[in-house]
């Protein structure tokens, strides 16, 4: 064998030692996880949670520290070091932090960067030796702005909240016909499943001022966040969420009287997955009424639990009762002869509230005169 020959066999020999070694520092690329903030709706200088769910990368070891680098719209830190994430257990970790303390940014800083993300990528270790994912984001949006412009009275997200997540809700006052100045403070009077399961506003409580109460985030806009199944007593594993029926509330800020001064309109937010319920319906039968019939108030399509009454006044007299049925029809039958004939009422003022305080209709109705045949 020539010495060229055993030289060429020597160096082939090392480069073989070399390949497990070369092989061995290849940076394995981490799948990328699934992303949620918590809450889904926040001001840019509010204290949020994002939430990295690692359960289909099998390149991510349960335990492991897992560190973000992240450099738009800003740096955290000068120079840029990577930032420790939090083990939330099941492959699932997470960042709390105020974006704009954060990034060092003031907000307007950051929504006038023309970049519409947050760039990061997430590190299996401090350098990204070992393993990094491709480059991720989280949108940079002004949600208060957006929903402004929308044009929504209220407005909440996610769309697909559950019983354990939080669930944000926006509320824009200056919608709402002469709510505005409000007193003092506002707060969520409401209940799953059409008030079934409630949190009331009892405004003579301080606790209760404080659980119900809404976050003002300036000019009129006011926001909340809650988890169902912690913030509505009664409400379990094993409640089948269909609604959140609720009103809010004006504080008329005198501890030592506390109470309401003033309400929304009833609002109401469908469960991910429930039907949407068809309308109420509501009407009076005969169309034109005479003293001579009898008179039919109906409304189809009721909530839960909701209970009609009526009161009706004419010629002097009132009479109340309350309507029969169920929540797919509630009637009340009114024999005008036997009770207002005898007062020579030619109008009928109709009144129908329910059990909650609501008025669902109010209105005069003229009574015609009937034609009697002649012979």
């Amino acid at each position: 064998m020539t010495k060229t020959m055993k030289r060429l066999i020597y160096i082939l020999s090392g480069l073989a030692l070399l390949v497990p070694t070369i092989a061995g520092a290849q940076k394995v690329t981490i799948a990328s996880p699934t992303i949620t903030t918590v809450p889904s709706i926040y001001a840019l200088d509010e204290e949020v949670k994002w939430v990295f769910d690692f359960s289909d990368s099998p390149q991510v070891s349960a335990g492991q520290e897992l560190y973000m680098w992240t450099w738009s719209p800003n740096t955290p830190s000068e120079p840029n070091e990577p930032v420790l994430l939090t083990d939330e257990g099941d492959k699932i970790w997470s960042l709390t932090m105020v974006p704009t303390t954060f990034y060092r940014m003031t907000a307007e800083e950051m929504l006038n960067n023309n970049e519409t993300f947050f760039w990061f990528n997430i590190r299996g270790d401090r350098e990204a030796i070992s393993s990094e994912t491709g480059t991720l984001q989280v949108p940079k949006k002004d949600y208060i702005r957006e929903f402004v412009d929308g044009g929504k009275m209220m407005d909440f997200g996610p769309s697909d909240f559950w019983l354990n997540s939080t669930l944000s809700i926006l509320f824009n006052a200056n919608l709402v016909e002469g709510f505005l100045p409000a007193p003092s403070t506002l707060h969520m009077h409401g209940g799953v499943n059409d008030w079934t399961y409630t949190q009331g506003f009892d405004a003579w409580i301080p606790e209760t001022r404080v659980k119900t109460q809404f976050k003002d985030m300036g000019n009129g806009i006011y926001k909340k966040d809650l988890v169902p199944i912690d913030y509505f007593p009664g409400v379990t594993e094993e409640t089948n969420m269909e609604n959140i029926a609720f009103v809010i509330a004006k504080y008329n800020g005198n501890d030592a009287t506390p109470d309401w001064a003033g309400a929304s309109p009833d609002l109401k937010i469908i469960a991910p997955g429930a039907p949407i319920p068809p309308p109420a319906k509501f009407y009076i039968f005969p169309m034109k009424v005479s003293m001579e019939d009898i008179m039919i108030i109906n409304r189809d399509n009721n909530d839960n639990g909701q209970e009609l009454s009526y009161t009706i006044t004419g010629g002097g007299k009132t009479i109340t009762g309350r309507m029969e049925g169920a929540k797919s029809q509630q009637r009340a039958y009114i024999d005008l002869a036997a009770e207002f004939k005898s007062t020579g009422a030619t109008t009928l003022n109709v009144k129908v509230t329910d059990n909650r305080n609501n008025t669902i209709y109010e209105g005069d109705i003229p009574l015609v005169t009937v034609d009697k045949p002649t012979k």
